[in-house]
């Protein structure tokens, strides 16, 4: 039995620290409020855009969590969903998101999972020549394939700009836009953000 008892001991994960019990119920928060964001909830659009950057947060704890407390990522992901199966019984009927939880979440994810720099135009370029060819392939020329073709130009022109004003020549720039493609296609977790991407294409 002793042999046993020591297999079971060694194999049973470490208990979370009050920090690591922290980032999970706020990963289970941001997650709820992400959600409401898509639904256009206008409390949850009071806070910054959560759906790319909570998921990069909720991976960066749950791979932590992996290493640090020996669990498996089935079981760090239950950890997660009853978190959320919590935060949403607490809400009772009224089911009102947690936004003032939400925001101390946010403190927490952006010391957790800091925001990323802001993506190149280089690499906004390969992202979105990626979407429009995809949304093509799918939908044909659609108005969202239209809309991001059109986008897609505008920032490859002005990575092209950054490039020529950088001396690169015509075949050096279109060696930069193709690796900057085949790196995102080959690594999407790479990708920058496509909202910050978009918004490349202003005037």
């Amino acid at each position: 039995m002793l042999p046993l008892a020591m297999a079971l001991a060694a194999a049973a994960p470490l208990p979370l620290s009050d920090v690591q019990v922290r980032q999970v119920r706020c990963v289970a928060v941001l997650a709820i409020v992400a959600g409401e964001q898509e639904r256009r909830a206008a409390a949850a659009l009071s806070l910054p855009p959560l759906a790319r950057r909570g998921a990069r947060f909720a991976q960066v704890v749950g791979d932590a969590l992996v290493k640090d407390t020996g669990r498996t990522q089935e079981q760090v992901r239950d950890l997660i969903l009853r978190q959320v199966a919590a935060v949403q019984k607490a809400a009772g009927k009224t089911a009102e998101p947690p936004i003032d939880e939400a925001r101390g979440c946010v403190e927490v994810m952006n010391a957790v999972a800091p925001p990323l720099p802001p993506p190149s135009a280089i690499q906004c370029a390969g992202l979105l020549k990626l979407a429009a060819d995809d949304v093509h392939k799918r939908e044909g020329m659609s108005k969202t394939a239209m809309d991001l073709m059109t986008i897609a130009s505008l920032v490859e022109d002005r990575a092209r700009t950054e490039l020529r004003a950088a001396g690169k020549s015509e075949a050096e720039s279109d060696r930069e836009l193709t690796l900057a493609r085949e790196a995102i296609a080959a690594d999407p977790k790479s990708a920058p953000e496509m909202e910050a991407c978009v918004e490349l294409a202003q005037p």
